[in-house]
């Protein structure tokens, strides 16, 4: 039905003259109107605009004896779009916005709280996702080593490990095609747009069993660094899964740089592996194993590096990065230092 919308106050001003008008008690006014008192008091208090045949009804009545406020029509159904944009804002206020890493994020974790305060209400969908549990592996413990260095469990149902979105395009997908082996399920890749993680791609594993299986391996949700984690005991003791879960720190929380130096009075360029992080224990992890394997790390409280050009060599030809952009870095200092010696020559 159309509506008819007078500036604030007219319709107020408007009611009162043409009742008094026509000599009539409010009753016999909405009486005359073939309205309810009570829609009559919300027109009177402005509460809603005047229906159109309501309008009609009181020129039909008062003729030219009262003075008609400026006003303007309203088409049917004009209020749907105006509520539709409040309805839209409170929903991307509570959930936010739809389509987007955040929105889907809100909306899953609400979600979640919803089923566990009315499981009743979600039989039809609470089923778990079924995976594969894997053996205590090589590739267990280099996914386990990509989690402690980039990722977290920071909720019951994801494993999100976070990565630099050009740097590690490829190596994302690296990392989610053996996420599927390990555990046959598909992991998500978002690219973050909340601001100052513009360069941020997630690798999101779901399911309440891949979290259950990775607790049980030896993993712990919440603040990596508020507990100092540490490398599950099953893994440190075997030297194999040592190196690959060391390899997937590395990959993810590790770094190869290149460095000048004076030697001997002549300028030198050398390269450097170095993993940083601030949970000691890991630090400790990776010293440990590579002094085993026969390289002179060194440690810091927030970094372990290896220093010898030869041993990073060593490190990309026997350990191997699995994330390329590390490899790819190594091969370019030995083109850049081919160069630089010729120049030096």
């Amino acid at each position: 039905m159309s509506r008819i919308k007078f500036g604030k106050g007219a319709q107020t001003r408007f009611l009162f003259a043409s009742r008094a008008c026509l000599g009539l008690r409010w009753s016999e006014f909405a009486a005359k109107l073939e309205a309810h008192p009570r829609c009559l008091s919300d027109w009177r208090r402005e509460k809603c605009t005047l229906p159109e045949s309501v309008f009609g009804r009181l020129l039909n009545l008062t003729g030219e004896k009262v003075q008609i406020p400026p006003h303007k029509t309203l088409p049917d159904f004009w209020s749907i779009e105006k509520a539709a944009r409040k309805g839209g804002q409170a929903v991307a206020a509570k959930y936010g916005g739809p389509g987007t890493p955040e929105g889907r994020r809100k909306g899953g974790t609400n979600s979640q709280i919803q089923r566990k305060l009315h499981p009743d209400l979600y039989q039809h969908c609470n089923l778990r996702k079924e995976i594969t549990r894997p053996r205590n592996s090589a590739e267990l413990s280099e996914f386990i080593g990509i989690i402690l260095g980039d990722g977290g469990m920071n909720s019951d149902n994801q494993v999100v490990i976070s990565l630099h979105r050009e740097n590690d395009r490829r190596y994302s997908k690296i990392v989610a095609k053996l996420a599927k082996k390990l555990f046959a399920i598909e992991s998500a890749l978002y690219n973050r747009t909340s601001i100052g993680k513009e360069k941020v791609v997630e690798v999101v594993l779901t399911g309440v069993n891949v979290i259950e299986f990775l607790t049980s391996k030896g993993l712990i949700r919440g603040n990596k660094v508020a507990h100092q984690v540490d490398v599950p005991a099953w893994i440190q003791a075997r030297a194999k899964l040592s190196t690959h879960c060391m390899r997937g720190l590395i990959d993810t929380d590790g770094g190869v740089f290149y460095h000048r130096h004076k030697n001997g009075g002549y300028d030198s360029l050398n390269v450097g592996l170095q993993f940083s992080n601030r949970s000691k224990p890991l630090l400790r992890f990776v010293h440990h194993t590579l002094a085993e394997l026969g390289f002179t790390p060194k440690i810091d409280s927030r970094c372990v590096n290896l220093y010898k050009e030869d041993e990073v060599f060593r490190y990309a030809e026997e350990i191997q990065f699995h994330n390329p952009y590390h490899a790819q870095r190594v091969e370019q200092f030995r083109r850049i230092k081919k160069e630089f010696s010729r120049r030096g020559a």
